[in-house]
């Protein structure tokens, strides 16, 4: 294991190929770190920022290069901030930007998911303030023309979990209005909105993902960490689920349970086949097949932590 530091606080958030995106703050504002990894070894960083606290939450690989997504020139408090407007990007494989844009809608918008598709690039995040919280879904071309862009909802409070690949957009989500349930919202390849569906109430999906066509999802219920897949669910006391990982045959979901980062196999039914704790004092943000990244704390500062995670 392996511990960085570019500030007060570094913090991953996405990987994609070889390509961390996160947040580092240097004791004065939050900027967009770029980490290019191989191992357990940072070989590469950039840091994008310039007015106010910018922060990165999304990444995808495109041919030639990445698109990157977060929020920017806002203010970050403990509340959630003020100021943020919604942040877009593509880089070329020097991570230089080719082109960038910021959306706003309702104010306080921020991208947390990315899904290039069919020569396009579909975003979803958030948008409002509590108590008038929604997402928005929208669909850029390869030059960041805004072809479509919709929000919706007026909730207490909402959670992105992710875009789902498949022929139109879907998304899951969070959405809190006396409890907490989790929702997928369907739309049509020109943005109409088709539906939703609720999938589980109680519990908070920090991250969704397909495996072998079968939707996972992976949070916490209460103070438990949380597994869901349809047929079946896990949890396990104090702790919470971060990151999933499908490969094939194998199910990855990292995490942390009562403290410790952690990083565990399910099978089709939801078995743990394995676990393996890692660090103490943090949870793994990011799965790869080989290693695991996330976050460490080690006295006032909390640090990026990689780890090998074979079996």
């Amino acid at each position: 294991m392996r511990t960085y530091s570019f500030g007060v606080e570094t913090v991953p958030a996405a990987l994609a190929g070889d390509l961390l995106i996160g947040s580092v703050h240097n004791g004065r504002n939050y900027r967009i770190m770029l980490a290019r990894a191989r191992g357990e070894e940072i070989l590469e960083t950039r840091f994008l920022g310039e007015r106010n606290d910018w922060e990165g939450h999304a990444i995808a690989r495109i041919e030639d290069g990445y698109v990157i997504g977060g929020a920017v020139e806002g203010k970050a408090t403990p509340d959630g901030g003020e100021g943020w407007k919604a942040y877009i990007a593509r880089l070329d494989e020097s991570l230089n930007p080719l082109w960038e844009r910021e959306i706003e809608i309702r104010g306080n918008e921020c991208v947390y998911s990315i899904l290039p598709a069919g020569g396009s690039i579909f975003i979803a995040g958030e948008t409002g303030r509590p108590r008038n919280k929604g997402f928005f879904v929208g669909k850029l071309s390869m030059e960041g023309e805004l072809d479509w862009l919709k929000d919706f909802g007026n909730w207490e409070d909402v959670v992105t979990a992710s875009l789902l690949p498949g022929e139109r957009p879907r998304l899951v989500g969070n959405v809190k209005d006396e409890g907490w349930k989790v929702i997928t919202f369907d739309f049509a390849p020109n943005g109409n909105f088709l539906g939703q569906e609720l999938l589980a109430e109680d519990g908070i999906a920090l991250t969704a993902a397909l495996w072998n066509g079968k939707l996972i999802l992976a949070g916490y219920d209460g103070d438990d960490l949380w597994v869901w897949g349809g047929g079946w669910e896990v949890t396990i006391p104090n702790g919470s689920a971060t990151s999933l990982l499908p490969l094939e045959s194998r199910l990855l979901v990292g995490g942390e349970i009562e403290g410790r980062a952690i990083v565990m196999e399910f099978g089709s039914n939801g078995e743990i086949l394995w676990k393996k704790p890692l660090w103490e004092r943090g949870w793994v943000e990011v799965l790869a097949r080989e290693i695991a990244a996330g976050v460490k704390e080690e006295g006032e500062r909390t640090v990026m932590a990689l780890e090998a995670i074979g079996r």
